[in-house]
């Protein structure tokens, strides 16, 4: 069995298509997303979205979606840059960039057909190991999986962190939120999303975020935790979590 699920996640990799929600303004990293979307801006000298390219190439994973917005056109010509040669780059816009992130995610529908996906989001430090175990996890039919990390964090890192609640088998997601608590976890940033998430999709705000929707997901037993504890990620929206990533960048540690 354990043959054939490793059989079955290697070709899952092989197809596998991944969405980067990258259409925000960053207006909380202001000044330095005045001229440059925030996606582009250098963390020890390279792209703050170029380590999430870096991390699915590094699983096998080539087809990538970006869904943009704020200086779009700057966007596209940094990530085509950074993907070159690597991976086969498509490009979505949303247009109203400045309303919640489930506009990103319904301008992506048409890109993903009817298969599973990733979804990642652009202005968090990813890593392979945040991505890997999301492929090979095993997942039952219909359900989505959130990479989930269990291990301390600062506390005004987590006051401003979307958290998980487990339910009794530790695994399906109960809750999802900035403002859970009690919590088990925190959300990374990173889904691997079943085609049914789109019904989810449609039956929340159009306008909303994207906690919402999970939220929706968690509702129908339809979200599960991959435990990735330990591996290397930030979720960067100000300037000290920029000057606090490039630190953790610098020392080559996750936290």
């Amino acid at each position: 069995m354990a043959l054939l699920w490793a059989r079955e996640a290697d070709s899952l990799r092989r197809s596998m298509r991944a969405v980067i929600l990258a259409a925000g303004d960053g207006g909380r990293l202001e000044p330095h997303t005045s001229a440059l979307p925030k996606p582009l801006i250098p963390i020890c000298g390279r792209p703050l979205i170029a380590f999430t390219l870096d991390a699915l190439a590094e699983t096998g994973v080539s087809e990538v979606v970006v869904v943009t917005g704020y200086r779009e056109a700057q966007l596209r010509d940094g990530v085509e840059a950074i993907g070159r040669g690597r991976l086969r780059l498509t490009f979505v816009t949303n247009a109203r960039f400045h309303s919640g992130a489930s506009l990103s995610l319904r301008a992506a529908r048409e890109s993903c057909g009817e298969e599973p996906f990733l979804l990642l989001m652009a202005d968090h430090l990813l890593s392979a190991a945040i991505v890997e175990p999301l492929i090979a996890a095993p997942r039952p039919p219909g359900v989505s999986l959130v990479a989930a990390d269990a291990e301390p964090w600062p506390h005004d890192y987590v006051d401003e962190a979307t958290r998980l609640r487990f339910g009794a088998d530790g695994m399906t997601v109960a809750a999802i939120g900035k403002h859970v608590s009690p919590w088990d976890a925190l959300d990374t940033g990173a889904f691997l999303l079943a085609p049914e998430a789109w019904s989810a999709v449609e039956d929340s705000p159009e306008d909303c975020e994207l906690s919402v929707i999970f939220g929706e997901l968690a509702k129908r037993d339809m979200l599960h935790a991959v435990d990735v504890s330990g591996a290397s990620w930030y979720d960067v929206d100000t300037v000290e979590d920029l000057e606090a990533a490039s630190r953790l960048i610098a020392a080559g540690a996750s936290r």
